[in-house]
């Protein structure tokens, strides 16, 4: 009895011990093929490093489209008993850029749209434009190294409804600085913004600045950012008699556009407009709108489902 004891005893601690050293066997084996999949990770990363640094056409844009239905039908004894409205809204990103040693060529669309449509009766269908905006910039620059660049830029904004009425088309001539290979920054001090249309808006010569940041800020986040200012160099006075100043024919937008990757290119987006531009709103006040304030900051948003490439 006590022989059969020791023996189980030993072949317990035997295997005890067998299990133990598989466990350690298998614990080694998943670090040896964690390090090699790390590697194999480094690798792929500085391929695509350089397939993203590799000279050629490079494009990407951002599509977004918000829907809104709503309807009642004699739900309540209400004022209007019988009523449908709808909106849809498009905001739409884009950019081509091509990179060559000796020079690049970027190429910048943006498009913010938002009508409601309401339908109180059979007899009265109303469409209103919530916003409209347009926005097409072309930029070249002649590498003086790897950082500067002389270049000329083309800008043009304006809405899609009611092209160029009204609008702005600029052109400028500078140095553009590209610090990082997502960040630019333009200084163009021979610039010169005609705006549309002419006698109710004035133009002027001024310098133009600006930049452009693309980038994922997280998994799954993308971001680009413009921002774009002119400064006019002179004012004057416009045919309803108004006098500006060369402050006054200044002005400055920010366009930021995020999308939100859910799954394979499909997800949530989010385009935000920001702008001053006294101009603009004082054509506002011409058309009959009341402006509050003598610039007002003007903005737009767009959010909803996107799909981005």
């Amino acid at each position: 009895m006590k022989k059969l004891l020791v023996l189980f005893c030993g072949l317990f601690v035997m295997t005890l011990s067998l299990n133990a050293q598989s466990l350690d066997e298998l614990k080694a084996m998943q670090a040896e093929k964690a390090g090699a999949a790390a590697a194999l990770q480094a690798e792929a990363d500085a391929l695509q490093k350089q397939i993203d640094e590799f000279p050629g056409w490079k494009f990407s844009g951002l599509g977004i489209l918000g829907l809104d239905f709503a309807g009642n039908s004699d739900w309540f004894a209400i004022e209007q008993p019988q009523s449908r409205q709808n909106s849809v809204g498009l905001g739409f990103s884009a950019f081509a850029n091509l990179d060559q040693p000796k020079y690049f060529w970027r190429n910048a669309l943006v498009i913010n749209m938002r009508q409601i449509k309401s339908k109180e009766n059979a007899d009265a269908t109303e469409v209103e434009s919530i916003t409209d905006a347009l926005e097409l910039n072309s930029l070249y620059g002649y590498k003086l190294n790897d950082k500067i660049a002389i270049s000329a830029e083309g800008r043009m904004t304006t809405t899609v409804l009611q092209f160029l009425d009204p609008g702005k088309i600029t052109a400028s001539a500078g140095l553009t600085w590209t610090p990082i290979p997502n960040l630019l920054v333009l200084v163009h001090p021979l610039g010169y913004e005609l705006n549309l249309p002419s006698g109710d808006l004035l133009s002027a010569p001024g310098a133009k600045i600006g930049a452009t940041y693309t980038r994922e800020i997280l998994p799954g986040v993308a971001w680009n950012s413009n921002l774009s200012a002119f400064l006019a160099y002179s004012g004057g006075t416009n045919d309803q008699g108004v006098e500006l100043s060369a402050g006054d024919l200044s002005n400055w937008t920010w366009i930021n556009g995020f999308g939100f990757n859910i799954w394979k290119g499909i997800g949530v987006g989010l385009n935000v407009g920001l702008r001053q531009d006294k101009q603009l709103a004082y054509l506002a006040d011409l058309n009959g709108n009341e402006v509050t304030e003598e610039n007002p900051l003007q903005f737009y948003y767009n959010l909803g489902l996107s799909y981005g490439f």
